[in-house]
Protein backbone atom coordinates (compact mmCIF):
# COMPACT_ATOMS: atom_id res chain seq x y z
CA UNK A 1 0.00 0.00 0.00
CA UNK A 2 1.50 3.40 -1.13
CA UNK A 3 0.45 6.54 0.00
CA UNK A 4 0.94 8.74 -2.67
CA UNK A 5 3.11 12.30 -0.46
CA UNK A 6 0.68 15.60 -0.22
CA UNK A 7 0.96 18.43 -1.94
CA UNK A 8 1.61 22.22 0.07
CA UNK A 9 -1.70 22.89 -0.69
CA UNK A 10 -2.97 20.27 0.34
CA UNK A 11 -0.24 19.80 3.82
CA UNK A 12 -1.46 23.65 4.51
CA UNK A 13 -5.69 22.44 4.31
CA UNK A 14 -4.64 19.94 6.82
CA UNK A 15 -2.86 22.19 9.23
CA UNK A 16 -5.99 24.69 9.25
CA UNK A 17 -8.23 21.38 9.42
CA UNK A 18 -5.94 20.74 12.51
CA UNK A 19 -5.75 23.82 14.35
CA UNK A 20 -9.41 24.23 13.98
CA UNK A 21 -10.21 21.37 15.79
CA UNK A 22 -7.71 21.77 18.56
CA UNK A 23 -9.35 25.11 19.30
CA UNK A 24 -11.72 24.98 21.08
CA UNK A 25 -12.99 26.32 24.59
CA UNK A 26 -12.36 23.90 27.26
CA UNK A 27 -15.96 25.08 29.30
CA UNK A 28 -18.48 25.11 26.75
CA UNK A 29 -16.43 22.84 23.69
CA UNK A 30 -17.09 25.63 21.41
CA UNK A 31 -14.84 26.57 18.62
CA UNK A 32 -12.68 29.84 18.68
CA UNK A 33 -10.12 31.96 17.23
CA UNK A 34 -6.99 31.64 17.74
CA UNK A 35 -6.38 35.39 19.22
CA UNK A 36 -9.35 35.33 21.30
CA UNK A 37 -8.43 35.79 24.83
CA UNK A 38 -11.83 34.84 26.02
CA UNK A 39 -14.70 32.43 24.56
CA UNK A 40 -17.19 34.42 22.41
CA UNK A 41 -19.97 31.67 24.37
CA UNK A 42 -19.21 31.39 27.56
CA UNK A 43 -16.83 34.25 28.46
CA UNK A 44 -14.03 31.75 29.96
CA UNK A 45 -10.63 33.27 29.61
CA UNK A 46 -8.75 30.73 27.50
CA UNK A 47 -4.89 31.57 28.67
CA UNK A 48 -4.09 31.02 32.10
CA UNK A 49 -4.15 34.32 34.25
CA UNK A 50 -5.89 36.15 31.93
CA UNK A 51 -8.98 36.92 34.09
CA UNK A 52 -10.02 40.54 35.28
CA UNK A 53 -7.93 39.74 38.47
CA UNK A 54 -4.81 39.97 36.82
CA UNK A 55 -5.22 43.37 35.34
CA UNK A 56 -4.46 46.81 36.69
CA UNK A 57 -8.15 47.31 37.42
CA UNK A 58 -8.30 43.96 39.25
CA UNK A 59 -5.07 44.02 41.03
CA UNK A 60 -6.33 47.81 42.32
CA UNK A 61 -9.95 45.79 43.53
CA UNK A 62 -8.19 43.33 45.28
CA UNK A 63 -5.44 45.66 47.01
CA UNK A 64 -8.74 47.84 48.24
CA UNK A 65 -10.46 44.72 49.29
CA UNK A 66 -7.96 41.78 51.01
CA UNK A 67 -5.03 44.53 51.03
CA UNK A 68 -1.42 42.46 50.49
CA UNK A 69 -3.47 39.24 49.84
CA UNK A 70 -3.43 40.76 46.36
CA UNK A 71 0.01 40.26 45.52
CA UNK A 72 -0.80 36.62 44.54
CA UNK A 73 -2.81 37.78 41.90
CA UNK A 74 -0.23 40.11 40.98
CA UNK A 75 2.49 38.17 40.65
CA UNK A 76 0.15 35.45 38.79
CA UNK A 77 -0.29 37.92 35.87
CA UNK A 78 1.02 37.47 32.64
CA UNK A 79 -0.40 40.78 31.29
CA UNK A 80 2.03 42.50 33.62
CA UNK A 81 5.69 42.83 32.99
CA UNK A 82 7.89 42.69 36.11
CA UNK A 83 8.97 46.17 36.11
CA UNK A 84 4.87 46.92 36.68
CA UNK A 85 4.39 43.98 38.70
CA UNK A 86 7.60 45.51 41.37
CA UNK A 87 5.95 49.04 41.48
CA UNK A 88 2.56 47.39 42.34
CA UNK A 89 4.53 45.26 44.98
CA UNK A 90 6.11 48.60 46.21
CA UNK A 91 2.68 50.67 45.94
CA UNK A 92 0.56 47.68 47.42
CA UNK A 93 3.69 47.66 50.43
CA UNK A 94 2.78 51.14 51.06
CA UNK A 95 -0.52 51.07 50.88
CA UNK A 96 -0.54 48.16 53.47
CA UNK A 97 1.75 49.97 56.03
CA UNK A 98 -0.30 52.97 55.69
CA UNK A 99 -3.13 50.91 56.87
CA UNK A 100 -1.78 48.91 59.57
CA UNK A 101 -0.60 52.46 61.07
CA UNK A 102 -4.41 53.71 60.76
CA UNK A 103 -5.02 51.05 62.36
CA UNK A 104 -2.87 51.40 65.51
CA UNK A 105 -3.76 54.86 65.55
CA UNK A 106 -7.51 54.58 65.81
CA UNK A 107 -6.96 51.82 68.47
CA UNK A 108 -4.84 54.35 70.50
CA UNK A 109 -7.11 56.43 70.04
CA UNK A 110 -10.22 54.31 71.36
CA UNK A 111 -8.53 53.06 74.11
CA UNK A 112 -7.69 56.46 75.38
CA UNK A 113 -11.15 57.15 74.93
CA UNK A 114 -12.70 54.46 76.78
CA UNK A 115 -9.56 54.84 79.63
CA UNK A 116 -11.14 58.63 79.93
CA UNK A 117 -14.98 57.18 80.30
CA UNK A 118 -13.68 54.56 82.65
CA UNK A 119 -11.88 56.82 85.06
CA UNK A 120 -14.60 59.75 84.58
CA UNK A 121 -17.57 57.11 85.89
CA UNK A 122 -15.91 55.56 88.88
Amino acid sequence: MNIAPMTPQEERLMQQVLKQQSLRCKRCKQPVEELDCYCRHCGKPLRPFMGFWYDHGGILLCTLIAGPVSLLPLWLSRKLSITVKCAWSVGIGLFSAYLLYMLYQSYLLVSQTFSAVLSSAI
